[in-house]
């Protein structure tokens, strides 16, 4: 490559659409409970580090069996958005990205409900032509924690800090 060319100009913007397209699945898929349609996403080998790395997976049918298990319940309610993507190709079958995640989680059984923001930094590998996950996880920024009948903050942790209300 000559000195002073635009790397990005290199770079095919249809990988990164893909890959965008992949991870709006992915929480598409998420959110409407379809869990074996999300591990489909995933390589049989991905693993996972949510909660900043608290709850860890390994495999593909470990992580849908965890997202069921945890998940599954019909009356719990969540939403994730993620957004501001950034997407690095690797080679011609690995990228990175990171998300910005805003989420939400409803449980009416238990009278609670946690809102907050995280980093989420991912790993692909295109499988077959297509690209897949390979690991996802998440640090926080920060969480709070609701009594969801009052709409009270019952704690907010953020920084390794948690105060208590």
């Amino acid at each position: 490559m000559r000195k002073g060319i635009d790397t990005l100009s290199l770079v095919d913007p249809s990988e990164i659409a893909s890959i965008c397209q992949l991870k709006y699945a992915y929480f598409r898929l998420l959110d409407l409970k379809r869990f074996t349609e999300l591990g489909e996403l995933l390589t049989e080998d991905a693993t996972t580090a949510y909660q900043s790395g608290e709850l860890r997976q390994s495999g593909r049918d470990a992580i849908v069996a965890f997202l069921q298990e945890s998940l599954g319940d019909p009356d719990i309610i969540t939403m994730h958005n993620g957004h501001h993507p950034e997407i690095e190709l690797g080679d011609d079958d690995t990228a990175t990205g990171r998300w910005y995640l805003e989420d939400r989680v409803i449980v009416p059984a238990h009278d609670f409900e946690i809102h907050g923001t995280a980093l989420y930094e991912d790993r692909y590998t295109k499988v077959d032509g297509s690209w897949k996950i390979s690991h996802t996880g998440y640090e926080r920024i920060y969480e709070e924690h609701i009594r969801y009948s009052s709409g009270d903050v019952r704690s907010i942790r953020a920084g390794g800090q948690t105060t208590t209300f």
